[in-house]
């Protein structure tokens, strides 16, 4: 979809501004009755997957963190019982269950011991971690050796049975490539117990990552490396049996580098690769795999050039791989190292946003793509990244949980943090028969905008329509009634005319820039008993300019005393940055 260009000017702003000031027309109401409030739970917990229903308009979809979802687990509490060199938390990988709750795996210092796992029912509260590897001492080519597991990803089957997987390798042997390998588990009761590991590949790898395809078959991707030369690549088993027995190993993605000019005679002249860290899912289409992967470069090419890490977007066409041999690159779709970072992931909603994350500048970032892992909106690919957490650090993860809701976490210098997001996209204005009373019991569409302060009041915005207004409920969860929180919308046609603006405060006041507008303020309570307040307003279709199947484009900044939040990566300056609506 053609992006619009209209930009609104800080003159256009000032005269939009200099009208407000007009208390909005207050229709009745039984002030003294709370209504229910509707939350965003209760949107999340009613979306249902709508396959590609925003393809097309992903331009305008944007991540919204989730007010108290927000929070970094100290490395402490993650490792405690190891070794001094083991009490950093890193490489987390966070899977929705197939009975609603989350689980994580990570494990301990760069290079890895030891791996725990821990189960979330809320996303909020973590159980105990539990220990599910740790080092053993092994026997390799007749010498003793300590074995040690890291980088353990899973995936979890239609039936609810959780495969996991982890890299092994022996600490003294990993240079020769002896006593390495990938070992498999499988719970069948949601990530309690375990059965006992299974080694299903031998040879020096890292990062192996577990994909199921739609006709049951899994994938398991590794970073395919020769420690001698500093070669990789990525390649791939796979099993058809749920896990029970696997391919042989194929090579799939990678991109030359170099030839070997090592002091290393045996290597002299091989050409050296790059590609690792793989992250692949299926796209929409149902026949593309996508992926969003960590590639090791030099700035003076060769093995004693100093490394440093760049992100690769891959296409592959089919949901089977060509075979690249020993000697070729491939895929050839492909856009080789669009930006220095690392630990890229994705993510994919049905409703078609592809979200790919990585730690780019020492931060964790996501950006939304169009269906088909393009640049959403052609933007060059330094631009349109989110960066929703406080800490620096690497190694991060996403899982979209809900057709509306992503969970995301990253290992930062204090501990893991972690964030849960809700996607702001494309909502309609359909007809329906509303009294704007302030009290939205009567709005059947689940349709919302989300909006919220980092640890305090949030906001959903819901349309409809009828043949002569346009109707907006503004839902807010705050025990606040000063005026501390606030709630500021502009909306307007996309030419950039009949702008109007609309603010709401706890103390119960809202007011506008034009007097057509009328709404009606109640407070309330949601079905958990949390406070807030509901505005129902109604603004003339006419005064917008709007009709049936045109947009209508909203902006807001909310406020409950601190800093200002407003929807992800919009400006007040750019109305096509702005949520859109459509007049159904």
């Amino acid at each position: 979809m053609a992006k619009n260009m209209f930009k609104i000017t800080s003159v256009a702003f000032a005269a939009i501004l200099s009208g407000i000031g007009c208390m909005a027309d207050r229709l009745p109401a039984p002030e003294d009755e709370p209504v229910r409030l509707h939350t965003v739970s209760q949107v999340i917990d009613a979306a249902r997957p709508e396959r590609d229903s925003h393809t097309g308009e992903e331009c305008w979809s944007a991540m919204q963190p989730m007010s108290g979802y927000s929070y970094i687990l100290p490395h402490d509490m993650l490792t405690a019982g190891a070794p001094e060199d083991q009490r950093m938390a890193m490489y987390p990988r966070i899977k929705k269950m197939g009975n609603g709750e989350y689980i994580m795996f990570w494990h301990g210092s760069p290079t890895g011991s030891r791996i725990w796992s821990s189960i979330s029912g809320d996303f909020k509260e973590w159980s105990e971690p539990v220990l599910l590897f740790g080092p053993e001492h092994v026997t390799v080519n007749g010498t003793g050796d300590w074995r040690r597991y890291v980088n353990m990803d899973a995936a979890v089957l239609p039936d609810g049975e959780i495969l996991a997987v982890c890299s092994f390798r022996a600490t003294e042997h990993y240079r020769e490539g002896l006593g390495c390998g990938i070992m498999l588990i499988r719970s069948k009761d949601n990530g309690r117990t375990w059965t006992s590991p299974v080694q299903i590949y031998e040879g020096p790898n890292w990062e192996p990552y577990l994909l199921a395809l739609p006709d049951g078959k899994l994938q398991c991707y590794f970073t395919d490396a020769t420690p001698q030369t500093r070669n990789s690549g990525t390649s791939l088993i796979e099993s058809s049996d749920n896990g029970i027995t696997w391919s042989l190993r194929k090579r799939v993605c990678r991109q030359y580098k170099y030839r070997y000019d090592g002091p290393d005679g045996d290597f002299a002249g091989q050409k050296i690769y790059t590609d690792q860290m793989p992250c692949f899912r299926v796209l929409n289409d149902g026949k593309t795999l996508f992926g969003f992967i960590e590639s090791r470069l030099e700035r003076t090419p060769g093995v004693n050039g100093k490394s440093y890490y760049a992100l690769s977007v891959i296409w592959n066409d089919s949901l089977e791989w060509k075979d690249l041999g020993e000697d070729s690159e491939g895929p050839s779709t492909r856009l080789s190292n669009v930006i220095e970072g690392g630990g890229g992931y994705v993510a994919v909603f049905p409703s078609g946003e592809v979200v790919i994350s990585g730690h780019i500048g020492g931060r964790f970032r996501m950006k939304i793509l169009d269906s088909s892992g393009c640049r959403n909106g052609g933007t060059v690919w330094d631009d349109g990244w989110l960066s929703p957490f406080s800490g620096m650090g690497y190694w991060s993860c996403t899982e979209v949980d809900s057709p509306l809701s992503l969970v995301a976490a990253m290992h930062c210098d204090k501990g893991i943090e972690f964030g849960r997001f809700y996607l702001n996209h494309r909502i309609d204005a359909s007809d329906a028969r509303i009294v704007a009373d302030g009290d939205g019991g009567e709005w059947m569409s689940e349709d919302a905008l989300y909006l919220g302060c980092r640890d305090g009041a949030e906001s959903i915005f819901r349309t409809a329509k009828d043949d002569r207004n346009l109707y907006l409920l503004v839902e807010t969860l705050s025990d606040d009634r000063s005026g501390r929180t606030r709630v500021d919308m502009l909306l307007g046609n996309p030419s950039g005319k009949d702008v109007k603006t609309v603010k709401i405060s706890s103390s119960g006041s809202v007011l506008a820039s034009d007097a057509d507008i009328s709404s009606s303020f109640r407070y309330g309570t949601s079905d958990k008993g949390e406070s807030g307040f509901a505005v129902e307003i109604a603004i003339p279709l006419e005064s917008l300019g709007l009709s049936e199947g045109d947009f209508l484009c909203l902006y807001s900044a909310m406020s409950d005393g601190g800093a200002v939040s407003t929807f992800s990566l919009s400006k007040k300056s750019d109305m096509d940055t702005w949520q859109h609506i459509k007049i159904r």
